[in-house]
């Protein structure tokens, strides 16, 4: 992912995207030195030659300016395409005023691209980030409001962000708890799962027996385990964080019992 200078939102870009992505700027640096290397043998008149710039090196210098100017446009470096803007507008007549035009240019060229934050993804995570339907469309369309924390939850476990990744798979269950309330006529209240949970157990013991009584018994149990197991956790302080293994697991988890229950016809 590249944290770049063009302020939308972060994208997942592969190495390979990156480097011709910034290649512009390795080759501009270099052009630059070697300009710059120029003008401070020449500047001066140092070597017994004038300070006069010369037309092919003017040439370079000014082509050199566009180019600084349009890639870092392009990539959001606003304060080093100013410089060279500004520089572009004032003629450049000896090698002093080069020299000194290109120190400038490298000293901000180098801090703002200090500033630039590059996020690597393993290629085994890739396919977590910032994607849709992780649980599937049967899921997507089943609990149409979990589709942002699904995909936060893929995207914080791509940047190995256990905790995050586990939060939002905690909201999505939240869903599923909702939705099995709603379907045994228990009100849902912004309160304790255990709650809720005690509730639903309660509308169930009159419930004739069946099929479906035996699927939200089962469903209902398994939400007390999950919130035993995973949203207590996560939900308070504690010193013992997730790591990438659980993480994945617990992901791996909520996705088979979400799926688990959209295939018995619980929606919202």
């Amino acid at each position: 992912m590249l944290g770049s200078g063009l302020r939308s939102r972060p994208r997942m870009v592969s190495l390979l995207e990156m480097l011709q992505n910034y290649l512009p700027f390795y080759q501009i640096a270099r052009r630059l030195q070697e300009l710059l290397e120029h003008a401070t043998l020449l500047k001066g008149g140092n070597y017994g030659s004038t300070s006069k710039i010369s037309e092919p090196r003017a040439k370079d210098y000014n082509n050199l300016l566009a180019e600084i100017q349009k890639a870092c446009e392009e990539h959001g470096l606003s304060h080093t395409a100013g410089l060279a803007r500004r520089a572009a507008q004032r003629e450049a007549t000896t090698y002093d005023d080069v020299h000194y035009n290109l120190i400038s240019l490298n000293d901000s060229l180098t801090s703002e691209l200090e500033r630039e934050a590059i996020f690597r993804i393993a290629p085994e995570q890739k396919s977590y980030y910032e994607q849709d339907d992780l649980f599937g469309p049967a899921v997507a369309a089943a609990f149409p409001s979990c589709s942002r924390d699904i995909r936060n939850a893929g995207s914080c476990y791509a940047l190995e962000q256990e905790d995050g990744c586990v939060h939002h798979l905690m909201m999505v269950l939240e869903r599923g708890l909702r939705a099995l309330a709603a379907k045994v006529g228990v009100p849902y209240l912004r309160t304790h799962w255990q709650e809720i949970i005690n509730k639903i157990d309660h509308e169930l013991k009159t419930m004739p027996r069946g099929a479906l009584k035996d699927f939200y018994l089962a469903v209902n149990a398994q939400f007390g385990f999950l919130k035993d197991a995973y949203r207590n956790h996560s939900e308070h302080a504690h010193d013992d964080p997730y790591d990438m293994p659980k993480a994945l697991s617990i992901f791996n988890h909520v996705k088979a019992f979400m799926q688990e229950l959209e295939k018995g016809g619980l929606t919202e």
